[in-house]
């Protein structure tokens, strides 16, 4: 089904059970010069073919800690009340694996059950800021602020739905989860282990919808909408008025307001045609390609993509405009995602070049939970490129 059917057939089926929807799933943006914006919320999974292609992680869980630092982690450990026959094992040298400067240790099964929550989040945060932990890096965030909103009609037991409520820890105001190895080791059978691991790619995304109607401020909806420079206006106009002018509709799905590339990508994995590619999409290839009509492959490299920025953008503040760059700058400086922003609180963004993670809609405040920001390890610096995104670059 194409990405335009997709968005078509889910929004009319939303659209037409409007009343049913419980009223904590919907919610509307503030107005402004974008109009008013109805939004609800959905879960997406990877598809079959996406999920197979995925390698399946090892049941074992592990956890990888520079050399250097594994006297401080031993110490970690050693405030926990964790007993001695759980801990001892874990730092047997004869269990440890040392190499290229890097200890790998296994914690046990009953290990990871038996610690407690503050526990939990204290040590994922210690493996989070250590590379090559990309569980405790990127784990699943249930967005909606519980497990079981996550779960409803996901097909998974009852049993490993129980385990994951146990396992998952907060990371500032989000639950998160990180031990998907423990969960896939859990599974009766191969079929059940695919199950979980399509089931852990469930994301929270939105759908949104803008109203235009007869009482729409149409000439200002469509300067926010072509940026201020007329930037896709011949297009958008015919379809805003349009839509005002039928009594009945008085909604448009955003998604048909976005640029061609982003609507193309919108709500979907990444598919076969990327598997040529040294690596997967990321934040800033979907970023810098926004405006684009053709895909500029060349932003798959971090250092390409970073002088991208620097050349052809400049530093604006808060308002933002639609189309502007986000990026989250960490207190060294560095930029570690970045996004789309759309209207009030809403951005489009992939967060990381994991072929699980789709393109999506979110609110600022969620992906601002995701990177850490409410924890104070960065801020949100705008970008407007300098030119004005012209579709023709």
């Amino acid at each position: 089904m194409s990405t335009w059917l997709f968005a078509f057939v889910l929004s009319t089926s939303i659209w037409g059970q409007e009343d049913a929807l419980p009223p904590e799933r919907s919610f509307f943006t503030k107005e402004g010069p974008w109009g008013k914006i109805q939004c609800y919320y959905f879960y997406l999974e990877a598809p079959d073919s996406v999920v197979s292609r995925a390698p399946t992680p090892d049941t074992q869980p592990r956890w990888r800690i520079p050399e250097e630092r594994l006297a401080d982690f031993e110490a970690l450990i050693s405030e926990t009340e964790l007993t001695n026959d759980l801990v001892s094992p874990l730092f047997n040298p004869r269990a440890v694996i040392r190499r290229n400067g890097i200890a790998n240790l296994f914690p046990s099964a009953a290990l990871i059950e038996a610690l407690s929550e503050t526990e939990r989040q204290r040590i994922y945060a210690r493996l989070a800021s250590y590379p090559h932990n990309e569980f405790y890096e990127f784990p699943i965030f249930f967005l909606g602020g519980n497990v079981d909103e996550w779960a409803q009609d996901s097909g998974l037991r009852p049993e490993l739905i129980s385990a994951i409520r146990h396992l998952s820890y907060h990371r500032g105001d989000t639950l998160a989860f990180s031990d998907i190895p423990l969960l896939l080791g859990l599974a009766e059978s191969n079929s059940e282990a695919q199950l979980i691991k399509k089931k852990l790619t469930r994301t929270r995304t939105l759908i949104a919808r803008l109203e235009v109607n007869p009482g729409s401020n149409l000439p200002e909806m469509l300067d926010y909408w072509s940026t201020g420079l007329n930037l896709r206006r011949k297009e958008l106009e015919p379809l805003f008025r349009a839509t005002a002018a039928v009594s009945g509709i008085e909604h448009l799905d955003l998604l048909h307001v976005l640029p061609a590339l982003p609507r193309k990508l919108l709500y979907t994995f990444p598919g076969d045609d990327f598997t040529t590619h040294i690596r997967f999409p990321d934040c800033h290839w979907t970023t810098l390609n926004f405006f684009k009509f053709t895909a500029q492959d060349y932003y798959l490299d971090s250092h390409l993509a970073s002088s991208a920025v620097l050349e052809n953008f400049q530093q604006v503040e808060a308002p933002y405009r639609f189309g502007d760059v986000l990026m989250f700058i960490n207190p060294k400086g560095n930029a570690f995602h970045s996004c789309i922003y759309l209207a009030d609180d809403l951005v489009y963004t992939k967060n990381g070049a994991n072929p699980l993670v789709p393109w999506t809609l979110l609110e600022l405040k969620d992906l601002q939970k995701m990177y850490n920001l409410d924890l104070g390890q960065g801020m949100i610096q705008g970008y407007r490129h300098k030119q004005g995104r012209l579709e023709s670059e």
